[in-house]
């Protein structure tokens, strides 16, 4: 790839941070980018983190992707209604028995597919160019790793 290539692309993803920087805010959200965080979607604090132990690409599509959970817990009967086991857990400090459940893990793998796909919706509502492929390989591989720490 050339570095006018390299160039575009670079600041074609910093502008989509930007611009979901800029939602999030609006939406009463912070944001912080750090090495030392895991990518999470905080509703408690209001808070999205994003590790910046990956590339800058990367961090767009996490950041949509928490985004996504935003979107998806911004409705709590909504919500309720569509992830039953999950939303009850959350009124928990902790519930074994639930986590264990068959329902909880679909639920909870139910979310992270459809936050992926909140997520690319809000790039395309924001006019935030994403590249199919590497969003696809991203999201896949996030998922999963959820697929493998559920099956346990």
């Amino acid at each position: 790839m050339s570095k006018t290539r390299k160039d575009f692309k670079k600041k074609r993803v910093e502008r989509g941070i930007d611009a979901l920087i800029n939602w999030t805010h609006k939406k009463g959200y912070d944001i912080e980018f750090d090495y030392c965080v895991h990518d999470e979607f905080r509703p408690d604090d209001r808070m999205i983190t994003i590790s910046t132990r990956q590339g800058r690409e990367k961090q767009l599509y996490s950041l949509l992707h928490e985004c996504g959970h935003l979107i998806l817990q911004n409705n709590d009967v909504l919500y309720s209604a569509k992830y039953p086991s999950s939303a009850k857990l959350a009124n928990y400090n902790s519930n074994r028995t639930l986590e264990r459940s068959e329902k909880y893990k679909v639920d909870v793998m139910t979310e992270e597919i459809d936050a992926w796909k909140k997520g690319k919706d809000l790039a395309k509502r924001l006019g935030i160019y994403i590249d199919e492929d590497n969003y696809y390989s991203t999201s896949t591989k996030c998922l999963y790793t959820y697929i493998k720490s559920l099956a346990r």
